[in-house]
């Protein structure tokens, strides 16, 4: 994680906070709920602290979900697991949240005709939609026109999204989750330029 996020100077903006804390959130879980000596030491808790027995199962759905192998060697452990299913959806939760967030704040008028934006709204629509790339209207006086010109290219972070991508998988064929989280950054810095050319 440290190669990829600077954690401890990362400060996301008070709009896109909950998105920061999420993200942290999700890989602490993963990296805690594989370590074989704290769900031993999890197990034992919760078999003796009243009203706890529920985390033991919370547990076992973990285990379920992820299909978690723990190999104990000699001088360590190792554990092995499928997280892709739960990267696939965090970076969904995240593209729609993020785009929602900054839909309904006070920023929105300053960032709404940004190509960033533009880039983050077909990724949330994607998202939202069975995770496929759709650049046709479904409804109203639109439908089934296209939504980018034939040869418009919206992109970010070396990434190019245009018609070329319909029907095509969003995450995590074209863009990851540590992707849109720095999409994500990339806002939250915006917001906080915007606050200082304010004040």
């Amino acid at each position: 994680m440290e190669t990829i996020f600077d954690v401890k100077n990362t400060n996301f903006h008070p709009v896109l906070k909950d998105i920061e804390n999420m993200f942290w959130f999700f890989w602490l879980s993963i990296r805690t709920l594989s370590d074989y000596d704290i769900r031993n030491l999890l197990k034992q808790k919760n078999n003796t602290q009243e009203g706890y027995l529920g985390f033991n199962e919370m547990l076992d759905k973990f285990d379920e979900a992820t299909e978690i192998q723990i190999e104990i060697g000699q001088s360590s452990t190792t554990s092995n697991l499928n997280i892709l299913p739960k990267m696939i959806f965090t970076g969904r939760v995240i593209a729609i949240l993020v785009y929602e967030y900054l839909s309904v704040s006070n920023y929105f008028s300053e960032i709404k005709n940004s190509l960033e934006f533009i880039f983050l709204k077909h990724i949330r629509n994607g998202s939202a939609h069975n995770n496929k790339f759709d650049f046709k209207y479904k409804f109203g006086s639109k439908k089934g026109q296209w939504m980018i010109d034939e040869t418009e290219k919206i992109e970010w972070g070396g990434l190019i999204i245009s018609r070329e991508l319909q029907d095509k998988v969003v995450f995590n064929d074209f863009i990851s989750v540590s992707q849109v989280f720095l999409l994500a950054k990339h806002f939250s810095d915006k917001l906080t330029l915007i606050d200082t050319q304010t004040n």
